[in-house]
């Protein structure tokens, strides 16, 4: 079997003192694979993304990305794996207004080398967002 790229286990949220929002007792996305999540405001979509990119942590159970426990990682550790591996783009409009939209979509190189590598690997030119 190929390693997932998203696995959940016995997962569930709750924001304090509310009843649970999630509830997801197993969940496996394989490499290849897409997800559509569609639900009405306040089912928890942007919820579960927050989880999966390591910037909310769950009330209990498991969030396995690429093979690695989010929750085995410290604040620190998961910002750099958020940073490292995955995209996020947010419900908000956060785009920075003083750049480009090129320039918005290369920013997140100039924290990661890693992610610098592997964009110059597919793309060449984004490597120059990473050393600037």
């Amino acid at each position: 079997m190929t390693q997932a790229l998203i696995e959940l286990n016995d997962l569930s949220f709750s924001w304090p003192g509310q009843p649970v929002l999630l509830d997801i007792p197993a969940f496996r996305l394989e490499p290849g694979e897409t997800l559509f999540l569609k639900g009405p405001s306040g089912s928890g979509k942007t919820t579960l993304l927050g989880l999966l990119g390591g910037v909310q942590k769950a009330s209990q159970g498991t969030i396995r990305l690429l093979g690695q426990e989010l929750s085995e990682l410290g604040s620190g550790a998961r910002d750099r794996f958020r940073v490292d591996h995955t995209g996020y783009i947010f419900q908000q409009f956060n785009l920075l207004p003083f750049l480009s939209v090129r320039e918005n979509v290369e920013l997140p190189c100039h924290f990661s080398k890693l992610r610098a590598s592997r964009a110059a690997q597919r793309h060449g030119s984004v490597a120059r967002a990473a050393q600037t």
